[in-house]
């Protein structure tokens, strides 16, 4: 599956006049396994979210929306923003099909369509871009410029915070460190450790606009990886991200949140910074 090419569409960077932080969640089963041992702890995260007085973005797999109702609606009745992720989270990726059947679920549960997307490991292709589209969708959280799965290397989405393209889609990249394309999401700060972040935030810090995304299994920790398909560097890291911490990394998270807070971040929930960007 191509990722979606800047040249052949019009795309529009542009800046924001105040720095800016999203934080959302991927909810999905663990590791896309099924399995939910780190899922089934969402209302944990939730309650510390709410405790940091943070708006939180969640995007939800689409067949939650037919198969486990009880937790889209635990998300809303918590005033999540809730938004649509890929269909099933245990394949490759979402087809145009897929996509058309996730947003058809979310509309039956919700009683309006999803606004936002976010693509299986941010992966937005030409398929997906032109579904989203042609479904009215208005923004998306998928891209992914930091040396990351799912990376998109065009220079043509290397500047602005945000971006609009052809006119009718915005575009909110993921979080990274300004200067080196290093993500700046939870589990990539996991992996930096205490003693590297400090020194990338007096070097570099993040840049205007900061994407922070989470994964349940990045918070709470689980035997779940035991069943899923990973390699054996994948396996080692996620060894190594867990070697500081104990049965959470919560901590992590309310640090992160205390530093952009510090930095004078606005904090929003991203649905609520689409429409305050729309004309």
């Amino acid at each position: 599956m191509e990722l979606l090419d800047p040249r052949d569409i019009d795309v529009e960077p542009r800046t924001l006049d105040e720095r800016v932080a999203t934080f959302s969640i991927d909810i999905e089963t663990d590791y896309g396994t099924g399995r939910t041992e780190a899922l089934s702890q969402t209302d944990r995260f939730l309650d510390l979210v709410a405790a940091l007085d943070v708006p939180l973005t969640a995007f939800v797999e689409g067949q939650f929306f037919e198969n486990r109702r009880e937790l889209c609606r635990l998300l809303l009745d918590r005033g999540v923003d809730v938004q649509l992720h890929c269909f099933d989270h245990s394949l490759p990726g979402d087809t145009a099909e897929m996509l058309r059947r996730g947003a058809a679920a979310y509309s039956d549960f919700c009683g309006h369509p999803p606004r936002g997307y976010r693509a299986h490991t941010y992966r937005l292709t030409t398929e997906l871009y032109e579904t989203l589209v042609e479904l009215d969708f208005r923004w998306d959280s998928s891209l992914m410029t930091a040396l990351a799965r799912g990376r998109n290397t065009h220079p043509e989405f290397q500047e602005g915070d945000y971006f609009v393209l052809d006119g009718c889609l915005m575009v909110f990249p993921m979080g990274r460190w300004r200067v080196v394309p290093i993500a700046f999401n939870h589990s990539y700060r996991l992996l930096l450790k205490s003693p590297a972040e400090a020194i990338f935030r007096t070097a570099f810090g993040p840049r205007r606009f900061v994407a922070y995304n989470v994964h349940m299994t990045d918070l709470v920790r689980n035997d779940s990886l035991a069943s899923a398909e990973r390699s054996p560097v994948s396996r080692l890291l996620h060894k190594y991200l867990w070697s500081t911490h104990g049965s959470d990394t919560f901590g992590s998270f309310r640090s992160a949140v205390k530093y952009l807070r510090r930095l004078g971040y606005r904090f929003e929930a991203t649905d609520d910074l689409c429409r305050r960007l729309t004309p």
